[in-house]
């Protein structure tokens, strides 16, 4: 029986932990003193598990090298996580873009599951234990360092300590010295699923408003790039599930320099079907003939800004309609950055894919040494697609192949 040293109790070492200790001896190395602290985040609190789509469908959804997913997704799929969440009696609901929850909406219930499962399975936790370095010889591990100086050897090592992103859950970067220290080469730190800070200021005056299913548009080199779902006005400029889908795919842009977006409030109607609801009684104001379509406070904003308060549709210049139609339809906002990579759900960036084997989650640098999860230059969008990244890498990882 070998000996399996995993590092990092989230997601991704919960499931590595599992799977390798079927045959071999675990311990589980974490630096708080509780398993599964991000995982209490996901969803809102209410833990986003997985998505219900169809596993082929997850390469689309995946931002940062699909490719290198490939094997881990058909070794361990969404289907096996809810088949193994069903098995241990966890009951669960598909909601909106298919993302699934728990029934109860706490994460609590899954992080018992796994709690029962690594128990049963006699995995030994040691807590507040926190990996200062690893025991390297010839390019062959041999264990690791812990709390600045304690010992632990074994066959395996799984390292599956997570980016950079929500720091207090321990996932703060630490690792990446000291892989880098042994020859792995870190892909740059980006913060992934975080909200866009803007450039207007009349944003700020739409603080609270909230929108549904805004599509929004940019483009990178010539390529346009696409999102879509709900957001929100903040201070500081725009969040909500489309506006995070956004930022991790430009992120690294906007490292370059300010960004210009297009924003669509009303993708089920076209700028002729506006004009009509602008125009629609031409007895009531702009505000009243349009506010069953948008949110008032909105509307309020942008007639301000065009100054059209007080003007009647049967008034209204057909340059004047145009401009606030282009409003609603193609709003133009300057992302000037994101917020820090603290705020992030998840981060981009982390292990070089290329020095790691796709197929076993090995590492081709040091022998024995393997990753899971969110340490790695993998992410995707919102929706419970990086959390099935961390099941799948953290299965594959932890399997005897």
């Amino acid at each position: 029986m070998a000996k399996v040293i995993v590092v990092g109790g989230g997601p991704a070492g919960i499931m590595a932990a599992i799977t390798s200790s079927k045959n071999n001896e675990v311990i589980l190395v974490e630096k708080n003193n509780e398993i599964g602290k991000k995982l209490r985040l996901t969803g809102g609190g209410r833990c986003n598990i997985t998505n219900n789509r169809d596993i082929e469908e997850f390469f689309d959804k995946v931002v940062s090298n699909k490719k290198f997913l490939y094997s881990a997704f058909y070794d361990f799929s969404n289907l096996d996580i809810l088949n193994y969440f069903s098995e241990n009696n966890l009951k669960y609901k598909v909601e909106y873009d298919q993302k699934v929850y728990t029934e109860s909406d706490k994460a609590e219930e899954v992080i018992e599951i796994f709690k029962k499962d690594l128990a049963k399975n006699n995995v030994k936790i040691m807590y507040n234990t926190e990996v200062s370095d690893l025991i390297v010889e010839n390019e062959e591990i041999k264990g690791v360092i812990v709390n600045e100086g304690k010992k632990i050897y074994a066959d395996k090592v799984i390292v599956t300590t997570g980016g950079k992103s929500h720091p207090q859950t321990g996932s703060d970067g630490s690792m990446f010295e000291i892989l880098e220290r042994h020859g792995h080469t870190i892909k740059p730190l980006y913060a992934a699923l975080i909200p866009l800070v803007t450039k207007e200021g009349f944003v700020k005056n739409l603080q609270g408003v909230s929108m549904k299913e805004v599509i929004f548009t940019t483009k990178i080199k010539k390529r346009k790039i696409e999102t879509v779902g709900d957001m929100i006005f903040t201070h500081f400029g725009i969040s909500g599930p489309g506006v995070l889908k956004l930022s991790s795919y430009i992120n690294k842009e906007l490292e370059k320099g300010e960004m210009e977006i297009s924003l669509d409030f009303l993708s089920d109607k076209s700028k002729e079907d506006i004009s009509k609801i602008i125009r629609s009684n031409p007895n009531k104001s702009i505000l009243n003939n349009l506010k069953g379509s948008l949110p008032q406070n909105f509307i309020k904003e942008i007639l301000e800004i065009l100054n059209l308060t007080e003007v009647k549709p049967s008034d209204l210049k057909k340059e004047d309609e145009l401009k606030l139609i282009n409003y609603i339809k193609e709003m133009k906002l300057t992302v000037k950055e994101t917020l820090t990579i603290k705020a992030a759900m998840v981060t981009s960036g982390g292990v070089n894919v290329k020095e790691i084997n796709a197929s076993t989650m090995e590492s081709k640098v040091i022998k024995g040494l393997f990753f899971a999860g969110e340490v790695m230059d993998v992410d995707a969008e919102t929706g419970g697609y990086n959390l099935q990244i961390a099941y799948s890498t953290g299965h594959l990882a932890g399997s005897d192949y």
